[in-house]
């Protein structure tokens, strides 16, 4: 099956995309969370990061730490190569990795831009061992553990 090819400046159309969440084992400084995520090139990276509030203690002013560390990232953007995905998946498991969910998920982008996520229609869990049953079918997430 041949997803058609969008892109994040796409307006007033709708489709599907692979969304990606990575949870990292621990922090990663934002260098090695990008040098993780490499072999996934060629889509939108959102580095999370706890908002600089939840990292203030009781009477501290809240300020930005820089070296709070990146503990997860979200991937999106057109499915090209299912085998690269499920190869950097298989990486990303045996590295800094604690899970990792991935699937093909539908949009709605309006004419202004702002994207609307469907809903996931089935989740899959699967040992981190069994990333070659991942399949990239519409509308279902699988939880890599």
């Amino acid at each position: 099956m041949t997803q058609p090819a969008q892109t994040r400046t796409d307006k007033g159309v709708r489709g599907f995309e692979l969304d990606l969440h990575v949870a990292f084992a621990q922090p990663l400084p934002e260098a090695q969370a990008r040098a993780a995520l490499l072999m996934l090139e060629g889509f939108t990276l959102d580095l999370y990061r706890p908002h600089p509030a939840a990292l203030r203690r009781e009477g501290e002013e809240a300020s930005l730490d820089t070296d709070a560390g990146v503990p997860s990232a979200r991937l999106t953007g057109p499915l090209r190569d299912p085998e690269v995905v499920r190869a950097a998946l298989a990486a990303l498991l045996v590295g800094p990795a604690r899970y990792v969910e991935v699937g093909v998920r539908g949009f709605l982008r309006s004419a202004q831009g702002q994207t609307d996520w469907m809903p996931w229609r089935r989740n899959a869990v699967l040992p981190r061992a069994r990333v070659a049953e991942v399949t990239f079918e519409p509308g279902v997430r699988f939880v890599l553990e």
